[in-house]
């Protein structure tokens, strides 16, 4: 049973985000492109929040779906996200967690808009929040659709650009624990920590030292690597014995670089999540 349904994955994308977090598309209707396209297996990856599921759980028996989230983190002051696979949501110490990062986004979104009133920009908590979602998690790109909106900027690239990008005159940096501790809460939670986007990272030897903290594994391919870090990165993976996942890491139709469809993973990227959702599988048999 497992053998014929672990090898018949081949259309895959483990990174999707949703209206929960900063996505266009709820739930339900990620859900829905996703059988209509022909995932044979996917991931919604809201950032740091699993409340997706809970919106799904009259679907998610007949699907074939990895659960996971995008979970903040830092390592000496710079962003790294955190992909975690197959964790049990009910753990208490990844939901006290989320509920921090919930409640220090929004202290963080405050300060941001006492920031730009500053600067003559005036938005208000009640617009932002009224684009956050059903969670009101705030990130960043709710402040600039409220500012694309109102007609401060002329694209959200600007509103980060010019006002709340890293270390812009309106950026306030959100609370965010360190990279160790993150994933010793996503293996106590029994998942697996997958660091996204490494391409993206200030420096990407910052891996090898993940590595050392007990990493699971790497997002290799990503539509924001090259195809010679894909390469690289699927070498230091087989070096170091970790998964290797790919996702395109889908917020919207208006994004042209990251698509909605079945990622191009190569052969051996998929024999990696083909492992890793066999090991999910049994992990939850064991629960």
């Amino acid at each position: 049973m497992i053998v014929k349904e672990i090898n018949d994955i081949r259309r895959i994308n483990l990174h999707l985000h949703t209206t929960v977090s900063d996505g266009l598309f709820s739930p339900a209707q990620v859900v829905k492109r996703a059988q209509e396209i022909g995932l044979d297996l996917f991931s919604i990856t809201d950032h740091d929040t699993a409340d997706a599921y809970k919106m799904l759980s009259d679907q998610l028996a007949s699907l074939r779906i990895l659960p996971g989230m995008e979970i903040s983190s830092m390592h000496y002051g710079n962003d790294v996200h955190i992909l975690a696979f197959g964790c049990d949501f009910k753990n208490k110490a990844l939901h006290e967690m989320t509920e921090m990062y919930l409640q220090g986004r929004k202290n963080r979104a405050i300060r941001m808009i006492e920031l730009l009133a500053e600067m003559g920009i005036k938005i208000s908590l009640e617009e932002v929040i009224a684009v956050a979602g059903s969670r009101e998690l705030i990130v960043r790109p709710h402040i600039a659709q409220i500012l694309l909106k109102r007609g401060y900027v002329a694209s959200k690239n600007e509103a980060f650009d010019k006002y709340i990008g890293n270390f812009k005159p309106a950026f306030v940096p959100k609370p965010e624990l360190k990279v160790e501790s993150v994933i010793q809460i996503i293996h106590d939670a029994g998942g697996w920590a997958v660091v996204a986007h490494p391409g993206k990272l200030v420096n990407a030897k910052y891996v090898h030292e993940f590595i050392e903290m007990g990493l699971d594994g790497i997002e290799v391919w990503h539509p924001d690597h090259y195809q010679a870090e894909v390469e690289a990165f699927t070498a230091l993976a087989q070096k170091n014995g970790l998964f290797m996942t790919a996702g395109s890491d889908f917020h919207g139709d208006n994004e042209r670089n990251n698509p909605f469809d079945a990622v191009p993973a190569t052969e051996l990227i998929l024999s990696s999540v083909r492992e890793l959702y066999q090991e999910y599988q049994w992990r939850c048999s064991e629960r």
